[in-house]
């Protein structure tokens, strides 16, 4: 690579592992000292972050932007510039403004339909609101007898159904994709699942084959060993080709089969008025007919699996997501159903949507098998002791093989985009036909959100399985996560807006674009009047419990949502204290022990404690970011010497390393670690300042204050001996993330996972061992605390499969993050009675505060 080369930063618009985006943007406005408003632009995928940069340049600002938790790309200087990206959101600020206008000159009706609230923790529905003026009185009842029919022949409840739809005639407004464009697109649709075909023709024409040309050589007497062993031998190549690309191809959903567990089939005994409003919605919007409703505890409303039978019959099944229906109003609700089933809904879109999308599925979990060391003989990873060997034959050729299915997956999207945008936006307008266009582009900012919820009530459920504890009611959590987004989140959420939309994937969220060809369209609502789905489900809060038990494994207990949702009452109040004592410097650690023992610190009094640490803030936040880099070094220098002394080849200056050779490593170390300890030093004496600032305040106090503040303090001393437990923890987390994201993670490198993974297991059992033997922080619950949250194993294996490890590196990093956090939450919420009365002191003693320079955050 030439020293002359130039590159370029482009964000990916992910966050990487469990950093949330709010966090990203936070910390990157801290580092780069930019505006928050300027830093959410780093969440966009496709930003440009930095150009025209050297080799060199480019890992230093790819390491600082990966340790605040944001995904990055590297491309040649000039292959992407901002421009379309800002386009794309003055024409989003543009829309806002047209529809905050039309909202102001004519209330809508969405706030009125929207649905009952529900509180983190309720597995029960809440009351429903008080209804509209055009709110339907659909009655909440059981079904089963037969109600009397009137003249015209429909049930009472069909007429209070369709008395939701308006009688007004609607002239269809779509895509109009005629139908020769439809079979063109399903033709460049069927040639990669045609090589497939011919692969699997021409594997079964050898076989028959070969097996004729034994049973010839039989007849005419002339079978030898050596013929014997040649067919057995085609065969055998013959069954492997099959097993390794045929089968992994057309029984692709069977990887998928382990997903189904949370999975419940909704009878039409268990939901009539669900299933009667779907086929009134059916008949009056031209779609194809629910046959089945499979129920899940996310946010997904999706058609499927789809068969051509189905497809003839117009008579589909539909996953329906728990968490859209609390979430959602009625009419929005039914738009998801419609936007699923409208691009089915007749045969030559259904067909070309199926070989569309099911073979860009199909392929995907076939990268996904490779990936993660799945086969034909084992599905889900686990097979029979006999076949082992042959698992791992069939592994070990498909990763070879996974750089082709890449690119046939590249060239199946090639070919059938067009197509799938035309499909995609089919869809759209049928939500909006449900809808209406303006009613359409205030639902798609909500639509992105609930997709947003889905994913942090994910991550959360994740997080709690490392303690063996899950969230009782997962849809309602959505549904509480969605209700509390703060106004940055929502903020993030609308620039995410402006990334395009994945048309191979049915569930994805409206863009901009989608969003400007809906309002294109102004068709006027189908559904004029609100309602609730939640009144059509029989059982609801039982069928809520019971697809949150399928989110987790069975040995998971479910707890109260709050419980996982909310911090507790103590950790924000001791949050507040902090923030106000030191000026929003985080703390980030346990307090040294013992104030500085300079002699210019000798003779300070409280104001001048205080006035010395008001010119030392800004330094605290500079040596903070610095040795947030050097502490993200630290970690790969570790790892980068680690692979060396396994002898895997690597690029040194992927991991800071001087060189490619032990001792090189060893000096990379060692310079990093001296670097690490000089800063560490410095900040360490900003923080003693502030232990002397304590006691100065403490000294201050007479009678029974000053006697609880010492008592408080004897306590704190304790968290002193753990401290460094704390602190090894998120380094080896730091690790554990390190070789989740940049490892293969195969067999050549199992000694040296085995061995971080072993050293972060032992380092959690010290924590454990440290706060069970300080009679003190025994005392004070620190033991239950981190049971609570991250359990307490005694046995840490490590799988042998590769999906195995990922999973079991990634629950060790949650455990050991969550450990450090739960030490120093729980010590944060001891030191904060101690600094709130520091403060008081301080007030009537009228000293200066210290937050008179304002906030550095």
């Amino acid at each position: 690579m030439s020293g002359q080369e130039k590159f370029q930063v482009v964000s990916a618009g992910k966050t990487l592992r469990a950093r949330t985006a709010e966090d990203v943007v936070r910390e990157a406005a801290q580092t780069f000292s930019i505006p928050v408003a300027k830093a959410r632009r780093l969440m966009l995928k496709g930003w440009v972050i930095k150009d025209q940069l050297s080799s060199k340049q480019v890992i230093e600002y790819r390491t600082r932007l990966q340790k605040i938790g944001l995904r990055v790309e590297v491309f040649p200087a000039g292959k992407y510039d901002n421009r379309e990206l800002l386009a794309k959101l003055q024409f989003a600020q543009k829309r806002r403004n047209r529809n905050d206008v039309t909202r102001n000159a004519k209330p809508v009706e969405v706030a009125a339909e929207a649905a009952p609230a529900v509180s983190a923790g309720s597995s029960e529905s809440s009351p429903a609101q008080p209804e509209s003026p055009k709110r339907s009185p659909i009655a909440n009842r059981k079904t089963d007898k037969p109600e009397p029919r009137p003249e015209n022949g429909k049930s009472r409840a069909r007429e209070q159904i369709e008395a939701l739809f308006s009688d007004e005639p609607q002239q269809w407004k779509g895509v109009g994709i005629k139908r020769f464009i439809l079979v063109l697109g399903a033709g460049a649709a069927a040639m990669v699942p045609g090589l497939f075909v011919l692969l699997a023709v021409f594997s079964i024409y050898s076989a028959v084959r070969t097996l004729w040309q034994i049973a010839q050589a039989i007849m005419s007497g002339n079978l030898g060993v050596l013929g014997i062993v040649s067919c057995m031998v085609t065969l055998l190549l013959i069954a492997f080709t099959v097993a390794l690309l045929v089968w992994p191809f057309f029984f692709a959903r069977r990887f998928e089969d382990g997903d189904k567990k949370g999975v419940v089939v909704l009878s039409r005994r268990d939901a009539q008025g669900l299933y009667l409003l779907l086929d009134v919605l059916a008949e009056k919007a031209n779609l194809p007919k629910v046959s089945d409703i499979h129920v899940t505890a996310g946010a997904e409303v999706v058609a499927g699996p789809i068969s051509f039978a189905g497809l003839r019959a117009r008579q589909l099944p539909l996953n329906l997501g728990l968490g859209a229906v609390c979430s959602l109003p009625g009419r929005e609700l039914a738009a998801l159903v419609a936007r699923a089933l409208g691009i089915y809904r007749d045969t030559p879109r259904g067909l070309a949507a199926r070989l569309i999308q099911g073979s860009s599925r199909r392929l995907q979990l076939m990268q996904w098998a490779l990936e993660n060391e799945r086969s034909a003989v084992a599905p889900q990873g686990e097979c029979a002791a006999p076949i082992k060997p042959l698992h791992g034959l069939l592994a070990v050729t498909g990763r070879v093989l996974m750089p082709v299915i890449d690119q046939l997956a590249d060239i199946h999207h090639k070919l059938t985009a067009p197509v799938a945008r035309l499909l995609e936006r089919d869809g759209d307008a049928c939500a909006a036909r449900v809808l209406g266009s303006d009613d359409f582009v205030r639902f798609a900012e909500k639509w992105h959100q609930l997709v947003h919820a889905e994913l942090v009530a994910v991550e959360i459920n994740r997080e709690a399985e490392v303690a063996s504890q899950r969230l009782s009611d997962f849809p309602g959590a959505i549904r509480w996560i969605l209700e509390n987004l703060d106004s940055e989140t929502r903020s993030n959420i609308e620039l995410a807006m402006a990334q395009t939309s994945d048309p191979w994937d049915s569930a994805q969220a409206a863009d901009n674009e989608r969003i400007a060809w809906v309002e294109e369209l102004t068709l006027s609502p189908l559904m004029n009047k609100a309602f609730s789905v939640q009144k059509l489900i029989d059982g609801l809060p039982a069928l809520r419990e019971s697809v949150s038990a399928g989110m987790s494994v069975e040995s998971a207990r479910a707890v109260e949502n709050q419980r996982l949702l909310c911090a507790s009452k103590e950790a924000e109040a001791s949050l507040q204290v902090l923030g106000e004592y030191f000026n929003q410097l985080p703390l980030r650690e346990v307090l040294p022990e013992a104030p500085p023992s300079a002699d210019e610190f000798a003779e300070m009094d409280l104001q001048s404690v205080i006035d010395w640490l008001r010119g030392k803030l800004v330094d605290a936040r500079e040596l903070e970011q610095r040795l947030d880099q050097l502490r993200a070094r630290s970690a790969a220098i570790s790892l980068g010497a680690g692979l060396i002394k396994s002898q895997v080849k690597i690029e040194p200056q992927d991991y800071y390393l001087s060189g490619s050779t032990p001792a090189a490593a060893e000096e990379s170390l060692n310079d990093n670690r001296a670097r690490v300890g000089e800063l560490q030093q410095q900040y360490r004496q900003i923080f003693a300042a502030f232990v002397l600032r304590v006691q100065r305040a403490v000294d201050a106090m007479s009678g029974e204050q000053g006697q609880a503040a010492r008592e408080i303090q004897q306590q704190l001393a304790a968290y002193c001996a753990i401290a460094p437990q704390a602190e090894k923890l998120e380094r080896y987390a730091d690790i554990l993330g390190l070789m989740i994201d940049s490892l293969s993670l195969d067999t050549s490198q199992r000694e040296l996972i085995q061995k971080f993974y072993d050293m972060a297991a032992a380092g959690l059992a010290a924590a454990f061992d440290g706060a069970d033997r300080n009679n003190s922080l025994r005392a004070s619950g620190l033991p239950e605390s981190l049971e609570a949250r991250v359990g307490r194993i005694t046995a840490y294996g490590l799988p042998q499969d590769r999906q195995g490890v990922m999973d079991a590196l990634q629950a060790m990093e949650i455990r050991c993050k969550g450990a450090s956090a739960a030490i120093l939450e729980h010590y944060r919420i001891q030191l904060a009675p101690l600094l709130e009365s520091c403060l008081k002191q301080e007030r009537s003693m009228g000293v200066r505060p210290l937050r008179l320079v304002g906030n550095l955050r």
